[in-house]
């Protein structure tokens, strides 16, 4: 990763080992499953587990250019998973399933992190374009994916229900040489 904060090395387990300076974002496991769904449910996000696509927390890294698949990361501060961040590989091109933070630490940057972080992974990877929708009212999600490079490419009507909404469309033409600058989180 291009950050100093969040450097993915890994230890003996396979997991990234820690770092004391602030936020790490890693690929989730097993043991974050519960973290995540948290998460989620309090962001009033479906969970999406690498299972459904074929593969289990332990290998998905290995098969992250595989078709389909699902995965899992997470933001990581004080030992604490503070975010995740879902997404599936389509080939040559990605999609953000869902995005959320704990509401305890919203506001305090994660997210600003956590998709910053991912646009590298998705560069690194040889990733060329990024998807994802979001609804049209949610005002402070479209800032934060401006924020990174997103440009609105769509619109789809009634696409959301509970309350019945639209979803916005964007997407991110990722540069190989392109990348996120670190900032203060």
């Amino acid at each position: 990763m291009a950050s100093k904060q969040s450097k993915l090395e890994h230890d003996d387990s396979g997991r990234n080992s820690a770092s004391s300076d602030g936020p790490r974002f890693r690929e989730a496991g097993s043991s974050d499953q519960p973290a995540i769904r948290e998460i989620l449910r309090e962001a009033n996000l479906s969970y999406h587990s690498a299972k459904e696509s074929g593969q289990s927390p332990e290998n998905s890294s290995s098969s992250a250019r595989t078709a389909g698949g699902t995965h899992n990361y997470v933001c990581e501060r004080d030992g604490k998973i503070t975010g995740v961040l879902q997404w599936r590989n389509i080939r040559e091109e990605s999609e953000v399933l869902g995005i959320a933070v704990r509401p305890e630490v919203r506001g305090r940057g994660n997210a600003t992190f956590i998709m910053s972080e991912f646009v590298n992974l998705m560069r690194e990877q040889g990733i060329q374009q990024i998807f994802l929708e979001v609804r049209e009212s949610n005002l402070g999600a479209i800032a934060l994916y401006r924020k990174v490079g997103f440009a609105i490419s769509g619109r789809r009507a009634n696409y959301y229900q509970n309350p019945d909404e639209s979803a916005l469309l964007l997407s991110l033409k990722i540069q190989q040489q392109y990348q996120i600058p670190s900032l203060p989180y």
